[in-house]
């Protein structure tokens, strides 16, 4: 496996996880459960950054453009709506954000909004993965070349990967992604 997707796999199942617990909360907020404003307040502050800040741009900037360089006839449906899917979860991260923000503040209604929202990017997250792992990826594969290849592992050893234990503030998201996974681990049994 290449280094570009052992970082993007590393990646995706660090979001993976993270949505997992997402959606656990959500289950625990339509039940009226009690849940740890902490802790989702650590999972809109982790999705809000990793993925515009780190994630995204490896993607669209190195793999996707010379996707769509090598073959755009293929590859466009895909990325396009990938592109389109990373511009729709920044808005439903904000909403998931002020919902959070309502539900801390006791607002009325807030706990099942909060709860449909977290739902929904849950739900949402796992299937944009999908479709980056089934799809775009294979798709890579596919129409890149060697040459492309390199240049793409070359642009991703340039950039710390942030949940291999990179330095300064790309620590913070391991850090911040460990803490939401043990803060979020459902009890044995559930």
């Amino acid at each position: 496996m290449r280094l570009a997707q052992r970082v993007l796999a590393r990646e995706h199942l660090a979001l993976r996880a993270v949505a997992r617990v997402v959606a656990f909360e959500a289950r625990m907020l339509q039940e009226d459960k009690p849940v740890d404003g902490g802790l989702l307040q650590s999972i809109v502050d982790y999705v809000t950054e990793f993925p515009d800040r780190i994630h995204h741009p490896k993607e669209e900037d190195h793999l996707f453009a010379r996707m769509r360089a090598r073959n755009a006839g293929l590859c466009g449906a895909v990325l396009d709506e990938l592109l389109d899917e990373h511009q729709k979860e920044e808005k439903h991260i904000a909403e998931l954000g002020r919902a959070l923000k309502d539900f801390l503040a006791g607002a009325d209604g807030a706990r099942q909004r909060l709860a449909d929202l977290a739902g929904s990017y849950a739900f949402f997250l796992d299937r944009h993965i999908d479709l980056e792992n089934l799809e775009a990826f294979p798709l890579a594969e596919k129409v890149l070349t060697e040459e492309d290849w390199a240049a793409i592992d070359a642009a991703f050893a340039e950039n710390d990967d942030p949940l291999a234990g990179g330095k300064d503030e790309k620590q913070r998201f391991a850090e911040l992604h460990r803490r939401i996974l043990a803060l979020g681990a459902p009890p044995p049994g559930l």
